[in-house]
């Protein structure tokens, strides 16, 4: 073998090492699955949760109730959620959030065009959730966050259960957009 050939990686391609770095971007970087599930780890630590429900949390559930106290005292409003000092929980909590919707609403990363800072929880990428629904929605990071910090108090009883119902939503309607392609297939 080639002094700059690597071994076979998983399904047998044949890696060649040119000697040349590969610069990583920042949106590579943040889309990175290890440092996203690292991330989502922190806040699944810190509000007790030892893994994913099999379905959504309903947002009348008691863990949606025990959850609306732990994330209105991180995010008490969006200036507080986008403070500098409260940057690793928001990414924390951001990547969190983006399990959950891949995993009930079929969502996906997406870099998204970044407007500026204002409307964005980072410097140089813009995270958005692309949704397996029949019109692919795409939610930014920054427009979740803010959607739930200014939920409907007379809808919800917090922050977790506006964005349980969400999800909720999302997941029905990936489940009916799953059905209808099996249709058609």
């Amino acid at each position: 073998m080639a002094d700059d050939a690597q071994a076979p990686a998983e399904g047998g391609q044949y890696g060649l090492d040119l000697g040349v770095e590969v610069e990583r971007t920042a949106w590579g970087e943040w889309v990175d699955p290890a440092r996203r599930a690292a991330a989502a780890q922190r806040f699944l630590r810190l509000a007790e949760i030892d893994r994913l429900p099999p379905t959504p949390w309903a947002p009348d559930s008691p863990e949606a109730r025990r959850l609306n106290p732990i994330v209105e005292q991180l995010f008490p409003d969006l200036d507080t959620a986008m403070a500098p000092q409260n940057a690793e929980m928001a990414d924390a909590f951001i990547c969190f959030v983006g399990e959950c919707f891949a995993a009930y609403a079929g969502g996906q990363w997406i870099d998204y065009e970044w407007p500026d800072r204002e409307y964005s929880f980072y410097d140089a990428v813009n995270p958005a959730l692309r949704l397996d629904t029949e019109d692919e929605d795409e939610l930014t990071a920054w427009f979740v966050m803010e959607s739930m910090i200014g939920y409907h108090r007379e809808e919800h009883e917090g922050m977790f259960s506006e964005l349980a119902a969400t999800l909720n939503e999302y997941a029905a309607d990936h489940e009916q957009t799953k059905r209808e392609n099996s249709r058609t297939s």
